[in-house]
């Protein structure tokens, strides 16, 4: 036989828990085996839907007159996707009568014998099944005929299970009802999900304190039908008998149920609109800071609400008395306890009840302490605002200094930030909301610095890394502190009186730290402050460290522009002699018949070469130029179409060498007021591009006006660019193909829409793989007559 603790370690892994259903009978192990063999014959490993069997168990712990399984399987519904206006309207339906069920088996009957598998979930059948079930359960006679229908529903199989089931919903029952110390609070599904549902539907928690009239009025119908139809009068004394003790099982177990509520911070209300009577539970005047004895009216909880509230909750409940209108109240809204003055959240909600006349006789409510969900709340908008102010600026001190000003008073009255620059502590900013407050602060930390020596304050959590918390600052602690009596003065004077350093930490080292203070607001600092302030630190401290981390990197590029420049500057004088001195042999080499075509082909190449490197180191220049923004345009009256035809007759041989055509569609003059050398470099680009990736193939340049735009477009037949490629090679460094195949850096085409947006104008390009390619630069010019409309 195993051990109760093995036992335990097997339930625990089936369920994730130790349901306390089983507590009882952990010290007898035979008990404990046999109880949870018939929970996996019956429940665990039942083949029936997991919803319908939460479903049917709830509804049926109706019948209980311990609330265990109730609670439990109503709140095992929640995880499968029921809402807590669901779980009631589940709870609150009414078992079917021997008439209503006589038309549920009609229906039934008509579906002839069993399918051997289960009904659509959700659907008609399911839900006649259901209704089925309860009646199999419920009632005592003329079950047969139900009994028998649901068999041939299901087939023998899945009755059987189905059969195994109800029995073993009614063995817990009689567990629990013989367990009165079994506590559904101690069960994890509902300590985890009793909450949410009652603030989903709060008329559930209503139901659960009351459920015992409903099923007892019920039961007395269904008792009250069996005694007019008894013969024998002994059968009615023991079923009155059976009523009364049942009647008080179930009030005892309201009584437990209102204990569950009140440990769930949930209070009852009751309001009589009529005599102007309200009613409160212990549990709501304790929420307000009243004794239990107190005497209440709608002034005294009017007087409670705080003053910007107070107006919209009046107005809110008189609407629920609105006879048409939707008849609940339902707000939040602060409170100021009357016991300590104490500010908190409280959620309410209630119903209103009309008598005949259409007068509202009732509203009857309840209400919870919410202030832990608000300031949650309150947290995550301030983090998302801070973030917001984080990454609006890549300035460190600016951003820190939005950040502390957001802080005020939202999490502190005061709040500075020191920043480590050298080993040593600069205070960047310090915050309050009245400026002569800031004064003062920014002398006393004047007269007063921090040392490095300081074993307490900012230098500590510099040196440590670790928070510092003060959760009071005492008058003798703040003489402990003060240097003097003229520090004393100053600390008193600006009232602190609870404290919070939190170090701003990035990559393993402390940048800073934030200093929050609490003073004239009264409040103090806890470790839910802490944790808020550690998250805001570890967000400022990482919008810091990318701040300096671009910094850095604007540094680096400003010393790589730099050298570009020099050494492109040292490469164009040697660059420059070379193809000078190239040029010279080339031309001694074509007039001299000494010199060989070999000879004069290496020439060629070499001057290519140079010519190649010319125009790299010149592209270097202009990177250098256009990244530090010193492009500089020189304006002249430029006849494009005149530049068109000369860049195109100077290419013209480099043109027949790979084999290609240059086709020429210019008209008359195209004049207007261009950089000429820069205009001649744009052209250049592309027709360099066209020949590199179109060789062999015709090359078109067009030239048009239309009104005051010019239009310069270079068609090449050759590889094309694929759409999503388009984008990208007009940046910096990138290409369409790879550069094992075509030379180059990536920069022409980025060098020449730079020029293209300085004056003015766009370029785009069309294009498609094995289609070619038209580049179209648009330049604004002058309106020229006989333009293209």
């Amino acid at each position: 036989m195993r051990t109760s603790r093995e036992i335990r370690k097997e339930i625990e892994t089936r369920f994730g828990f130790f349901p306390p259903f089983y507590a009882p009978a952990e010290s007898d192990p035979q008990v404990l085996e046999n109880l949870w063999q018939q929970t996996l014959q019956a429940y665990v490993e039942s083949p029936l839907p997991v919803l319908f069997r939460e479903k049917l168990f709830a509804y049926l712990s109706r019948y209980c007159e311990a609330p265990y399984c109730l609670v439990c399987h109503s709140c095992a519904l929640r995880p499968l996707g029921m809402k807590g206006s669901e779980v009631l309207e589940l709870l609150e339906a009414l078992p079917p009568a021997h008439g209503a069920i006589d038309e549920t088996l009609a229906r039934m009957e008509t579906l002839g014998e069993a399918s051997g598998t289960w009904p659509e979930p959700g659907s008609a059948l399911e839900e006649d099944l259901f209704r089925c079930c309860v009646f199999l359960f419920v009632q005592q006679t003329q079950v047969e005929r139900c009994r028998e229908r649901v068999r041939r529903l299901l087939g023998p199989v899945l009755y059987a299970h189905l059969t195994l089931f109800l029995a073993y919903v009614k063995s817990c029952h009689l567990w629990v009802e013989a367990h009165p110390e079994l506590s559904f609070e101690e069960d994890p599904r509902a300590r985890e999900h009793l909450g949410p549902l009652l603030r989903e539907e709060p008329r559930l928690g209503t139901f659960f304190v009351h459920y015992g009239e409903r099923v007892r009025s019920e039961r007395e119908q269904r008792e009250r039908r069996l005694l007019e139809a008894a013969e024998a009068g002994h059968r009615a004394e023991m079923l009155s008998e059976t009523l009364r003790r049942q009647t008080h099982a179930l009030r005892e177990s309201e009584t437990h149920l209102r204990l569950a509520l009140d440990s769930a911070a949930l209070g009852t209300w009751d309001l009589d609109p009529v005599a102007g009577a309200l009613r409160w539970d212990t549990r709501c005047k304790a929420l307000f800071g009243l004794p239990a004895e107190a005497e209440v009216d709608y002034a005294t909880f009017a007087s409670a609400i705080h003053p910007e509230d107070r107006p919209r909750v009046d107005d809110k409940v008189q609407q629920a008395f609105v006879l048409g209108g939707s008849g609940e109240f339902r707000d939040e809204f602060r409170i100021r306890r009357f016991r300590d003055g104490v500010e908190r959240w409280i959620a309410s909600q209630g119903r209103s009840f009309f008598d005949a006349r259409g007068q509202a006789v009732r509203l009857i409510g309840t209400v919870m302490d919410v202030t832990e969900r608000r300031r949650l709340e309150d947290n995550l908008r301030f983090l998302a605002q801070a973030s917001e102010t984080l990454a609006a600026s890549l300035d460190y001190e600016d951003t820190l200094r939005r950040v502390a000003t957001l802080s005020v008073p939202v999490l502190a009255d005061w709040c500075s930030v020191d920043m480590e620059e050298q080993g040593q502590l600069r205070r960047l900013i310090t915050v309050h909301r009245e400026p002569e407050k800031v004064r003062l602060g920014n002398e006393m930390h004047q007269r007063y610095p921090q040392g490095q020596e300081e074993e307490s304050g900012p230098h500590q959590v510099l040196r440590t890394g670790v928070p510092l918390l003060v959760e009071e600052l005492t008058d003798e602690a703040l003489v402990l502190y003060a240097k003097d009596a003229e520090h004393l003065r100053y600390l008193r004077e600006l009232g602190l009186r609870s404290l919070l350093i939190v170090p701003l930490r990035a990559r393993g080292r402390v940048l800073g730290s934030v200093t929050l203070v609490r003073a004239e607001s009264g409040l103090r600092y806890g470790q839910e402050e802490l944790r808020l302030a550690e998250e805001l630190a570890r967000r400022a401290a990482l919008a810091v460290d990318n701040a300096l981390l671009y910094r850095e990197a604007q540094k680096a590029i400003e010393l790589r522009e730099g050298f570009l420049q020099v050494a492109a500057h040292e490469l164009r004088t040697p660059v420059t002699s070379l193809k000078l001195n190239a040029q010279v042999l080339l031309n001694c080499a074509r007039r001299e018949a000494a010199w060989s075509e070999r000879l004069v082909s290496h020439l060629t190449g070499m001057d290519r070469g140079v010519s190649r490197l010319s125009v790299l180191v010149d592209e270097l220049l202009d990177v250098s130029r256009i990244t530090s923004g010193r492009l500089v345009l020189h304006l002249e009256d430029v006849d494009l179409a005149e530049l068109v035809r000369e860049v195109v007759e100077r290419i013209r041989p480099e043109a027949e060498r790979v084999g290609c055509e240059l086709r020429l569609q210019v008209p008359g003059p195209v004049v207007s007021r261009w950089d000429r050398l820069r205009l001649e470099q744009v052209l250049s680009n592309l027709l360099s591009n066209a020949l590199k990736y179109g060789a062999g193939y015709p090359v078109e340049v067009a030239l048009r006006v239309s009104g005051t735009q010019v239009l310069l477009q270079v068609r090449d037949e050759g590889i094309g660019i694929d759409p999503a490629l388009q984008e990208r090679i007009f940046e910096r460094f990138e290409r369409a193909v790879s550069d094992r195949h075509y030379g180059g850096l990536g920069m022409g085409l980025w060098i020449t829409r730079e020029i293209v947006t300085a004056l003015g104008g766009s370029i785009q390009v069309e294009s498609a793989p094995g289609k070619g390619a038209t580049f179209t630069v648009a330049l604004p010019g002058r309106e020229m007559p006989g333009a293209e409309a």
